[in-house]
């Protein structure tokens, strides 16, 4: 009976270990002096990676992965899909959205492996796809907000507006 409490225990725990994880990475302003944008993008002021993977039965029946909900109290859900992109975008342009910053270079990695590989081949064991691993990915560079630059159409308008009133100026209009 005692061995059969310290399986269950063993098991529980190891459910737990690999169950999945989200995550939300951020490198700050200092550490990216050397980034790529141009003085016109604006400057940087963090990197910002959202990842979260878990693990499925016959890569279609979810097993475990990481909570991605807001405010989680638990780091990881059982047989929930949250590995999917677009959670993980809103969380990362909620977070933008908080910062007050614009999102620039937003790139999107998806990786989906078979767990049980032959070692030293490409192909599964003979039953494949039991159990499979997916993470997705999203990561960019928060930069300072902009404003929005008015548009084409309203810079007319608005330099046809001053042009009438330079007119009505000039020209006053003729008293009957």
């Amino acid at each position: 009976m005692k061995k059969m409490n310290s399986l269950k225990v063993l098991l529980l725990s190891g459910a737990v270990l690999l169950a999945g994880c989200y995550s939300m990475e951020v490198a700050t302003s200092s550490s990216l002096k050397t980034s790529a944008l141009s003085s016109d993008d604006g400057s940087p002021l963090e990197h910002v990676v959202v990842s979260n993977y878990g693990w499925y039965l016959f890569n279609w029946i979810p097993l475990a992965c990481g909570n991605a909900t807001p405010g989680a109290y638990f780091p990881w859900k059982f047989f929930s899909n949250q590995v999917r992109p677009d959670l993980l975008h809103d969380r990362l342009m909620a977070h933008a959205a908080a910062q007050n910053a614009d999102m620039k270079d937003l790139s999107f990695i998806r990786h989906e492996k078979v767990f049980f590989d032959l070692p030293g081949t490409n192909f599964p064991v003979p039953i494949p796809y039991v159990l499979c691993y997916r993470e997705i990915q999203f990561s960019g560079v928060l930069t300072q907000h902009r404003a929005p630059t008015p548009s084409l159409e309203s810079k007319q308008r608005k330099a046809v507006e001053e042009m009438n009133q330079l007119l009505n100026r000039l020209s006053p209009e003729e008293e009957k």
